[in-house]
Formats: C-alpha cells, structure tokens, sequence
C-alpha cells in the first residue's frame, strides 16, 4: 500500500515527464518559426503544395486512363 501510494506520487508529480525547453525573452519569434520549410515566399509556398499534393493524386488516374486505352488497343 505504502509502495503503490509512493509510485503514483512520483508519477503524478510530472518528474517523469517531458522537459520544456524555455527560451529568452529577446528572441523574436514569427509565425511559422518552427515549422520545416520557409513560408514566407507565398508563391513558391504554393507551387511546392501544389507539387507535392497534386502529383499524388493525379498517378491514380493516369495510370487508369493508361490501362483503359492499353485495353482499347492504342497503345502497342
């Protein structure tokens, strides 16, 4: 009783937690700061998410569009 009421003290005590990181008040912090890749050119911002969500999407139905028309016969 004695061990089980000493264990929850100690994991409820938060030592066993992750530890915060605490930075000086002079630093100058921006929105995006920790994030891993530069979102302050707005358009290179965009062709980079276009790219790399759109791609993705796109492999599905161009590769069923190339089996259908393989199906047809226009492809050797």
């Amino acid at each position: 009783m004695l061990f089980t009421r000493l264990s929850t003290r100690l994991l409820t005590s938060g030592g066993a937690g992750p530890v915060a990181i605490r930075r000086g008040l002079s630093e100058i912090t921006y929105k995006g700061q920790n994030l891993p890749f530069d979102i302050t050119n707005h358009r290179l911002l965009a062709i980079k998410f276009t790219i790399f969500f759109g791609v993705p999407f796109a492999v599905p139905f161009i590769l069923v569009r190339y089996q259908l028309k393989k199906a047809a016969g226009h492809y050797p």
